[in-house]
């Protein structure tokens, strides 16, 4: 049995879950730079 999927569906799919991979790469990227900074700030040796 084969897929019925238009083409369209297909590509529609695809661009929804690449966007959302791009968003979520740079949101932990923003995550990991703000918990960098926090621990500098925290642990700051006098």
């Amino acid at each position: 049995m084969g897929s019925n999927n238009s083409p369209l569906e297909s590509l529609a799919a695809f661009a929804i879950v690449f966007v959302f991979g791009i968003l979520s790469t740079v949101s932990l990227g923003k995550y990991l730079q703000k918990i960098k900074g926090d621990v500098k700030y925290r642990y700051v040796v006098v």
